[in-house]
């Protein structure tokens, strides 16, 4: 316990009981003092109680001086933080892990792990700014239930750094989500530099050098993978690096990426990766496997996740065949 909350505690004055008078008929069996030193002795006595008492109550008080408040509260009532840094692409049913999350909640009726707000100054009826713990709230404001919070003033800093620590903690957070709100932190002042920022939140230069580098990249580059959450921060400087490089080759081959996808075909964010970068694929070739049927060759190559089908001197009638009998297959 604090000197500073014991100091408050014993300011408190629970006042003095009067002095208690015994008759002999009242059980105690000692006859009330006469003279001045016994009535002096008398109140001594029961002064040294009532100081005990008031010294167990101090003591008792003391321990909630300065607890911070815990409730329910409305969801109508609190708004994301100006620092929120989770991305809202992960904030839907269609995020496996959001929607398992949200299905806990439903079942426990409501939060069990309390988020943290700040009041917001000022208005009415009084309303909150998030600290930490988006994803719950988002789950019960979609479920219609009042969200267990915890109440405490903090200043902006105070907040950010709370924040990105429990966020961190729950290793959860996507490098691009970090790098998101390190590059708001230092845009709005709040850190005079990168390593400022590194210092307070206690983390290394370089990881918050990568997260805010993933974060400055153009649109086209980051709509080139599936979703910008899947960047990793070991991308970062092979990214940066390219782009910085050939700024107008990176964008280019963004661009492409994003056309093919959209053309339906498959490339993952690691193909986006290796694309973007310019760095060849790896892993070795296969060589395909080969199906003679008399005359005519078939051969099937796997590669990841796509397999390859070359097919020679097939007649019209006999490709339309093929094509409904995959069809079939896809639909199985």
């Amino acid at each position: 316990m604090s000197t500073d909350k014991k100091r408050k505690a014993y300011n408190i004055d629970f006042g003095t009981p009067p002095i208690a008078t015994h008759s002999e008929g009242d059980g105690y069996g000692k006859k009330k003092a006469e003279t001045a030193p016994g009535i002096l002795a008398d109140f001594m006595l029961t002064k040294d109680a009532t100081m005990i008492e008031n010294e167990a109550l101090k003591a008792k008080v003391a321990e909630f001086d300065g607890a911070s408040v815990t409730r329910k509260i409305s969801c109508n009532l609190i708004k994301r933080s100006h620092w929120a840094n989770r991305d809202q692409a992960g904030l839907t049913d269609e995020n496996e892990e959001f929607l398992g999350l949200k299905k806990e909640i439903e079942a426990a009726g409501g939060n069990v792990q309390p988020i943290k707000v700040r009041p917001v100054s000022g208005v009415f009826p009084q309303s909150y700014e998030i600290v930490f713990g988006h994803r719950r709230y988002r789950a019960c404001s979609d479920l219609g239930l009042d969200v267990l919070a915890v109440i405490e003033q903090l200043d902006d800093r105070a907040l950010f750094i709370e924040m990105d620590r429990e966020n961190r903690q729950r290793a959860d957070l996507r490098p691009y989500e970090q790098g998101l709100m390190y590059k708001r932190a230092l845009d709005e002042g709040l850190f005079s530099s990168q390593n400022k920022l590194a210092e307070a939140l206690g983390i290394e230069a370089g990881t918050a050098s990568k997260a805010i580098s993933l974060a400055k990249l153009p649109k086209n580059i980051l709509d080139s993978f599936k979703s910008p959450l899947d960047i990793q921060f070991r991308w970062a400087v092979d990214l940066k690096a390219a782009y910085e490089k050939e700024p107008d080759v990176v964008l280019a081959r963004a661009d492409d990426i994003i056309a093919k996808r959209a053309s339906g075909e498959i490339i993952s964010s690691h193909d986006a990766f290796n694309a973007l970068a310019g760095k060849a694929e790896k892993s070795a070739v296969l060589k395909p496997r080969v199906v003679k049927v008399g005359d005519r060759l078939l051969s099937i190559t796997e590669r990841g996740n796509r397999v390859l089908f070359d097919l020679d001197r097939l007649a019209v009638d006999k490709l339309s065949k093929i094509e409904r009998f995959i069809a079939e297959m896809m639909a199985e």
